[in-house]
């Protein structure tokens, strides 16, 4: 299920994409503010090109300059066609910067989405698999030689799987979410039950028992999501192909799965229940939402904060991600009234572990402590609740 440190990762990420897509947008921006200062072989005298050259050079000085007051301030002895392409210019980058932070935030709210969209699609594997091997069985069946197997066929009787073909909740989620297995899916998963299934050592020996028990059928499915989809290389690099971010959202995926099938009661009707990807859907919109919005908000703020702390260092030589991951935390230790200063430190420590570079973690922590001690003595960090010294 979703936690705190997953929606802590995955506003960075979005912040990470702002802040790259914002240069980017300024180099392009720029770019085409200075084609405009080029000379028209079609009707402009080339023995003037010094003069293009220093209204070019001029157009782009002003845009750096001006970017932050979004219009050129000084005006005096710059030619008129100069200052309204430069506004022009500077009008249009903050227009696709706004659409660009709207596409970032929405892709990343769309991916909590679609973990819930992959959910459905992992539970309905078993009963994929279980049609495969129907095939397989009736393909042998139908051999012209056909020899007795110690192979008992069980995922084709497994009442587990069966009460998930008959699981209403999930057939209408995975009807409402167009969610299913396309055709070359389907040969993956094939491939996947000879190459994979009928190799491993728990599978065999459930599928040679004679008569497995209710507890048999229900531990060969959690052992099969447990060790061959969560586990299997060849299957986790499939899946990281159909979700680019396996790696992130694959401890959610695992644990709604796991709950799903060890809470599986057969004499309760239905034996299943589908788990949500979010306890709270609303306040975990609400702090991603707060920790994207606000540190966004106040970033140059935050990054006059970082840079009086780091000595004989331009913010600008900050790694990009260590100067997120420090903005996020002083926002998180600001907004955040409940969460203990010493968890948020904690928890982007290990991030920065995770996501930044090997000496991240000393640099993070180094910095954050001594914010966390300087605001907090002026009352800038604000801490109350159970457990918590209330500053108010």
């Amino acid at each position: 299920m979703l936690n705190r440190r997953i929606l802590r990762v995955k506003a960075m990420q979005a912040l990470y994409s702002y802040f790259t897509a914002r240069e980017s947008l300024k180099e392009v921006v720029r770019e085409k503010l200075e084609s405009q200062f080029y000379p028209d072989p079609a009707k402009d005298d080339f023995s003037e090109s010094d003069k293009f050259t220093e209204r070019r050079k001029l157009a782009s000085k002003l845009f750096n300059e001006n970017l932050p007051t979004r219009k050129v301030q000084d005006t005096k002895d710059v030619e008129d066609d100069v200052v309204a392409a430069v506004n022009a210019a500077i009008e249009l980058y903050y227009k696709e910067l706004l659409q660009e932070r709207r596409t970032i935030k929405k892709d990343m709210l769309d991916d909590i989405e679609d973990i819930n969209k992959l959910y459905l699609k992992l539970m309905i594997l078993p009963v994929e698999i279980a049609h495969i091997e129907k095939l397989e069985r009736e393909k042998k069946q139908k051999a012209y030689i056909h020899k007795e197997s110690p192979w008992k066929w069980h995922f084709t009787t497994n009442p587990v799987i069966d009460e998930l073909t008959k699981f209403e909740d999930l057939n209408k989620a995975i009807i409402d979410q167009k969610v299913s297995w396309d055709t070359d899916q389907i040969d993956q998963l094939k491939t996947w039950y000879k190459d994979i299934l009928r190799k491993d050592e728990e599978v065999n020996k459930y599928q040679t028992s004679e008569s497995p028990t209710a507890e048999d059928h229900k531990e060969i499915i959690l052992h099969f999501f447990k060790k061959i989809i969560f586990k299997n290389e060849s299957v986790g690099e499939y899946l990281s192909e159909m979700d680019l971010r396996w790696s992130e959202n694959k401890p959610i995926l695992k644990s709604l799965i796991a709950k799903t099938f060890q809470d599986y009661e057969e004499e309760l009707e239905p034996p299943f229940e589908l788990k949500s990807v979010s306890k709270n859907a609303e306040e975990d919109m609400e702090f991603f939402n707060v920790m994207f919005d606000e540190t966004l908000a106040k970033s140059s703020e935050l990054d006059a904060l970082i840079e009086k702390k780091i000595k004989n260092w331009d913010i600008s030589r900050v790694a990009m991600t260590d100067r997120i991951i420090l903005k996020m935390a002083i926002t998180e230790m600001m907004q955040f009234h409940s969460i203990p200063t010493k968890v948020t430190i904690n928890e982007f420590i290990e991030i920065s572990k995770q996501y930044s570079t090997p000496k991240s973690k000393q640099f993070v922590n180094g910095i954050l402590d001594v914010l966390a001690n300087e605001l907090t003595s002026d009352g800038v960090i604000r801490k109350s609740g159970r457990g918590l010294i209330d500053n108010k």
